[in-house]
């Protein structure tokens, strides 16, 4: 990944079905925080963490899966907005579904509109930060 690529929103990384690296270590926080009741109970955290924006367009209508599941990441929290930046749709900070993980990785099931635009936002739980991979299908 570029340093600075996808620090805001504004200049989110394109993002593709399959495997997308990104790493939050050179990144900033980004305002405003995200509605943590959406998803209390994952221990999404937020405190202001760094976080790095994909932007994805669906390729085809139904439920699609979002993980930052990679054995040598980090401890990663997960938003997703539908349409723009601030309409926040879903989050997790600790998913269960996916194996081969490292201790807490977040993952997402949302079902998406083919066409339709959707911002991934991850970050760390407690403001963690560090490298890891989006992977959608």
């Amino acid at each position: 990944p570029i340093a600075g690529a996808g620090d805001e929103c504004s200049g989110a990384l394109i993002a593709s079905n399959g495997a997308n690296p990104f790493e939050t270590v050179t990144a900033t926080p980004s305002s405003p925080e995200p509605d943590e009741t959406q998803c209390s109970g994952t221990f999404l955290d937020w405190m202001g963490s760094a976080d790095i924006w994909f932007r994805y367009t669906a390729t085809i209508s139904g439920l699609t899966h979002f993980t930052t599941c990679d054995s040598t990441s980090y401890d990663t929290s997960m938003v997703l907005y539908e349409g723009s930046c601030d309409n926040q749709v879903a989050c997790n900070g600790d998913g269960s579904g996916d194996t081969g993980c490292q201790s807490y990785h977040s993952e997402i099931d949302y079902s998406v509109q083919a066409g339709s635009t959707y911002y991934i936002r991850i970050g760390g739980w407690q403001a963690a930060t560090g490298s890891g991979t989006l992977t959608i299908n």
